[in-house]
Order: C-alpha cells, then sequence, then structure tokens
C-alpha cells in the first residue's frame, strides 16, 4: 500500500540555490560578582578588615614587651592561612630575625644663657637720676603709690594733672615733624621760592613760584611747580614757566585748573592744567598805565562762586582787580596813597575771612595800612588808618583765619626786618602785643586756619617758630632751624591745619606734620584766648596810664634838670629791636 502511495504520487524537481552565508561574532558579555564588605563577629574581639591585604610591612610591626615585635592587629580574609597567632609564632622560629628600629636619641635642647645687664657706672646712674625723664616719671609713680595708700575708696588714683586733654603733654619737638622735603634738581634748585598756595578744591595740591636760577642764566627766569602732598612722588604734577621772573602766586578758588603769578615785570601771568604740554602762559596782564608797571608781591582770589576778582598790589602803591577769565584789562584800578600823598610802596596784602572790600597791606617804609578797594570819593581820596610800630620794611601780614564762637577777624599779624612780630586789631588800631623771640629779620607770618591762638614765624636764620598764644605769649611752643646754609622765605599751611610748608632761598619745599593739639580744638581754646587778648588789652591801658604819669612827671621836673633821668626811666622797657 505504502509503496503504491510512493509510486503514484508525482517526482519533485529539486534545483540547486545560491545560500550567502553571514558570520555574525558573539558578543562577549563580562559577568561578575559585586560583593560588599561587611562586619563580621570580629569587630568586637578588635579585629578589622583590611580587604584583600593579607601581609604588613615592617612599619606596621608593634614592639613587644621583652623585646621583638608583633604585627598590628587586622583582620584577614576567611580563606588567608594568616592568623593572629602568626605573629606570636615568628619570634619563635629558629633564624627568623625581626628588623627592629633604630630610635634615634631625642636632641637636647640647649637652653641660652641668660642675659646679664651690664652693671651701670656710677656717673650713669647719677645721669639717669639726674634726667627729667626719670625724676617726672619718679614723682608720678610716688604719687600713685601715696593715693593708693591713702585712698579707701574706689577714685581714680592715676589721674595725672600736669596732661592736657588731649592726652600725653607734647614736647617741644613733637608739634612739629618733618614729613617730606620737594625739590627738582632741574627746576626748583637753588631758586628762591617767592609764594606758596594751597589748592582749596584739591588741598594735596600746593603751587609754589620760584625766582631766577643765577647759576644756569638760559633756563626760564620764572617757573611754578605743582607738587602733590599726597603720593609720594618726588617730580611735580605740572611745570610752568615764563620769561620773567615771579614775585608771587595764587591758585584761583573756584577755577581749581588756574594758576596765576605776579612778575616783577608787573604783568600777571596765567596757566592751565588741563591744556595738555602747554608749560608757558595761557594769559598775560598788559604792561600799560591801567595796570600794574612795578614788581606784584601780593595776589589773591576774594569774593563767591558767582562773583569774585583777583586782587593785585605792586610796589608802586597800585591795586588791580582782575576778572579772572580775562586779564586784558583790570576791572578797576586804585593808587594807593599815605596820609602825605605818597605812593604806598606795599609789599604784602591780606584780606579778612568773608570781607571782599577791606584790606591790610605791608609797606616798606615800616607801616600796615587798613584801606579799602571802593572809595567814596575821588580816586587819589584814601580814607584809611596807618599802624606805626615797626622801624623796618614789614615783610609779612596775615589776618585772623579761624571762625568760631568768637569773631576774631580783626586781629593781624605783622612780621618785619626789625626782628619782630606784631598782632595788631582794626577795631582799636593799636597794638596788642610785640613779640620779640627772633634774633634776625622776620620775612613771613600766618595765621593757622583753624586754632584761634595758633600761629608760625619765619626768619632770616632759617628759624621755623611755633606759637600758640594759649600757652605762652613771650615765646614759641616750638622751635626748629631748618635751612642751614640760607634762610626761609615763605610759609602757608593747609586747610585742614594739619600740614605747613616752608620754603627757602635754596629752591626746597619742606611739608610738616603738625600735632594733633595744634587742630583738634578743646572747647575752651576760644575763651581762653579771649581771655589772653583782654589780658594784653588790659596791660596796654596800664602801660598807657603810666606813659602819661611819666610825661607828666617829665613836664614838672622839666625845669629841674631831672628830665633826662625821668626819660632813661621811661625807655626801661623798651626793646633794642624797638631803637634799631
Amino acid at each position: 500500500m505504502a509503496s503504491q502511495i510512493l509510486s503514484g504520487s508525482r517526482s519533485l524537481q529539486l534545483d540547486f540555490s545560491n545560500v550567502q552565508t553571514m558570520a555574525v561574532p558573539t558578543k562577549d558579555a563580562a559577568q561578575y560578582s559585586k560583593t560588599t564588605q561587611t562586619d563580621d563577629d570580629r569587630i568586637s574581639m578588635g579585629e578589622f578588615s583590611t580587604g584583600s591585604q593579607e601581609f604588613d610591612y615592617d612599619d606596621d610591626m608593634l614592639p613587644m614587651e621583652g623585646g621583638g615585635f608583633r604585627g598590628r592587629i587586622h583582620s584577614h580574609d576567611v580563606d588567608s592561612p594568616i592568623t593572629d597567632d602568626l605573629a606570636g609564632i615568628l619570634p619563635n622560629i629558629p633564624g627568623f630575625n625581626f628588623v627592629k628600629h633604630k630610635e634615634e636619641p631625642e636632641a637636647v635642647k640647649e637652653e641660652p644663657a641668660p642675659v646679664r645687664m651690664p652693671d651701670l657706672s656710677e656717673e650713669e646712674k647719677v645721669q639717669i637720676i639726674s634726667s627729667q625723664r626719670f625724676q617726672t616719671f619718679f614723682n608720678y609713680s610716688a604719687k600713685v603709690i601715696e593715693r593708693a595708700l591713702a585712698e579707701a575708696e574706689n577714685v581714680d588714683i592715676f589721674v595725672d594733672y600736669a596732661r592736657d586733654g588731649h592726652g600725653e603733654t607734647v614736647a617741644s619737638s613733637d608739634r612739629m615733624v618733618l614729613s617730606r622735603v620737594f625739590c627738582d634738581p632741574k627746576w626748583s634748585q637753588n631758586r628762591a621760592v617767592t609764594g606758596i598756595a594751597f589748592s582749596e578744591q584739591n588741598p594735596e595740591l600746593v603751587a609754589v613760584s620760584y625766582d631766577s636760577n643765577k647759576d644756569i642764566p638760559s633756563e626760564p627766569p620764572g617757573v611754578v611747580l605743582i607738587w602733590n602732598t599726597k603720593f609720594k612722588r618726588n617730580s611735580p604734577e605740572y611745570v610752568f614757566h615764563c620769561q620773567s621772573r615771579l614775585a608771587s602766586v595764587a591758585v584761583a578758588r573756584f577755577h581749581s585748573h588756574l594758576i596765576m603769578a605776579g612778575c616783577y615785570s608787573g604783568q600777571i601771568c596765567m596757566w592751565d592744567n588741563r591744556v595738555a604740554n602747554k608749560k608757558t602762559p595761557i594769559h598775560k596782564s598788559p604792561l600799560s598805565t591801567s595796570a600794574h608797571t612795578h614788581p606784584v608781591y601780593a595776589l589773591e582770589v576774594i569774593g563767591s562762586h558767582n562773583a569774585h576778582n583777583l586782587v593785585s598790589i605792586s610796589t608802586d602803591g597800585k591795586m588791580c582787580s582782575w576778572n579772572v577769565d580775562n586779564l586784558t584789562q583790570p576791572v578797576d584800578g586804585k593808587e594807593l596813597l599815605s596820609r602825605q600823598g605818597k605812593q604806598i610802596p606795599c609789599l604784602c596784602m591780606s584780606f579778612p575771612v568773608a570781607d571782599m572790600n577791606n584790606f591790610v597791606v605791608g609797606s616798606e617804609d615800616g607801616h600796615a595800612y587798613a584801606l579799602s578797594r571802593h572809595g567814596t570819593g575821588q580816586p587819589n581820596a584814601q580814607e584809611h588808618t596807618f599802624f606805626d610800630g615797626h622801624s623796618a620794611p614789614v615783610c609779612g601780614i596775615a589776618f585772623h583765619r579761624a571762625t568760631g564762637p568768637v569773631d576774631l577777624s580783626h586781629l593781624f599779624l605783622t612780621s618785619s626786618s626789625d626782628w619782630t612780630v606784631k598782632l595788631w586789631s582794626t577795631k582799636d588800631h593799636k597794638l596788642r602785643f610785640s613779640f620779640e623771640s627772633h634774633n634776625d629779620c622776620v620775612f613771613d607770618v600766618a595765621w593757622s586756619p583753624v586754632h584761634p591762638a595758633v600761629f608760625t614765624s619765619i626768619d632770616a636764620e632759617g628759624n621755623l617758630f611755633l606759637w600758640n598764644l594759649n600757652e605762652d605769649i613771650e615765646g614759641p611752643v616750638a622751635r626748629m632751624n631748618i635751612a642751614q646754609e640760607g634762610f626761609l622765605r615763605k610759609i602757608a599751611w593747609a586747610e585742614n591745619g594739619q600740614h605747613l610748608c616752608v620754603g627757602d632761598d635754596q629752591g626746597n619745599l619742606q611739608l610738616f606734620d603738625i600735632h594733633e593739639s595744634m587742630y583738634v580744638l578743646r572747647s575752651e581754646e576760644w575763651t581762653r584766648f579771649a581771655r589772653v587778648l583782654a589780658d594784653m588789652k588790659q596791660a596796654n591801658e596800664e602801660a598807657d596810664e603810666m606813659s602819661e604819669v611819666m610825661s607828666r612827671l617829665s613836664d614838672g621836673l622839666g625845669g629841674l634838670g631831672g628830665g633826662s633821668t625821668v626819660a632813661s626811666l621811661a625807655g626801661v622797657n623798651v626793646s633794642p629791636r624797638q631803637n634799631w
């Protein structure tokens, strides 16, 4: 049956077909088991896991009692043949030696030998005991100990009545400390300082005018340098020059970029620091009869921000008012004449604080004059007051500048070649006091801008004097000789009263730091100075009464031949400088 079926089926026709083979590489899958080491019962026995570490280095061996070392305690893998007993077995095996660390002995620190102070000689002991500092310390310490023994209550036993309100008593050498010296080898060396002016808008800047350098006549005769007192640089901020010798300098109060200087020729030069690389003047006043034709020794900018002028005076008695923006012609001019109708040879000038009209000048004839810019009558008619007290030219003059509860703007100082500094008042036109501590010509004087009783003066011997009339009216509280080879010419205070600039005839500008007691005021400084002025006035009145009595006595004894004796008595209190 099966054969029938197979024979009855149709035959199959098979063909060969092309088969494409392609080999696909198998991807090996990396298999691994991730395990985490966990703590077991050995933790409680003081063991800890070290992972796969089976052996330790020699550094991990611990010393044993009786010598030798044993390994540190570690936990090992379960399959590790090393156990904790191995450390105890190894030392007993023959031929097995442990490496022992050699203990270095600690370095013994040598203690330095105690320093023994050398014994003082008897002369040194006497010198120390007799010194002022030791006596002051000893006396003060003795007072403190006595107070501690005598006082039972809780009181301040350390109070020192010799100290001022600011702390320790200020020594004379500490009141003025030299801070810096400004000098340029090319532009200022061997040139005399003729003017110093601080900038109000930029208080750290100071303008200084210099005279000609006689050693190098090819250099410009007049030079103005702008120094910076804030930054520690040796060169000036700006350098200006002109072809005329300079006698004075001023910085425009409301135009900080404008610098003006008075020339010996009578011209006024102006520079602008905004003009790059411009060292020569941008404006000059004309040489004409309407302006100055003689040396201009004084310049000052007065007024307010909206109405201000530049005022200048010359040695021919000519005063001119200028518009700061225009120097082609003065706004106003006036001849300063004395009561005899002569021209006043002005050498210096000063305006009171916040006053545009009234001012004072010092002249070559030894007088100081109180004048006004705007007269009431004809141009040559002068209504003024002169102050007679100096016997030589008045070189410096300065109004009181400090403002406070007491109005002292009527006071002014004058310095003269008769070696004196005098205090005046425009109210009574009388001499208040004469300061006679200088031994040579006093070239300049200046009030402190903040302290009512402080001023400075300089002389031809190179001495700088610092005065505080609340402490002493007979002599300065500090003095210093700062010009060994020449003499001092000009001084100027910084607006805050903390610095003082002094110029000499060698081209040096020295900057001094003033002690804080000279500019940090106590409340009683003004009242103390008012009492000092009252005492001066009373002493002058008593002196005038005594002079009248002596005069009447001289008139009464004139017929008896005693006039010469009385005259000699009247001149007992007159200083030799007054007769110079």
